[in-house]
C-alpha cells in the first residue's frame, strides 16, 4: 500500500494519504489543513508506516 505525500500550493502544508493495495488513486486531493481541492502528490513512500504521527506501543498496524 503506498503513502503519497501530499503538498498544498495554497497553504504549503503537507501531509501523508495511505491508497490502499489493488485501488486507484485519487484524482483529486483536498488539503487536510485549509481545504483546497488543488493540493498534489510530491511523491510516493512505499514503506512507510502509515501514520503521520509517532504511535505508540498498542499500535494496531504494528502489533505492538
Amino acid at each position: 500500500m503506498p503513502i503519497y505525500v501530499i503538498q498544498c500550493p495554497n497553504c504549503k502544508h503537507q501531509f501523508q494519504s495511505l491508497v490502499l493495495a489493488n485501488t486507484k488513486a485519487p484524482s483529486e486531493w483536498v488539503c487536510s489543513q485549509c481545504g483546497s481541492y488543488e493540493a498534489k502528490p510530491i511523491f510516493q513512500q512505499p514503506n512507510q508506516h502509515p501514520l503521520e504521527q509517532a504511535h505508540g506501543a498498542d499500535c494496531p498496524c504494528c502489533g505492538g
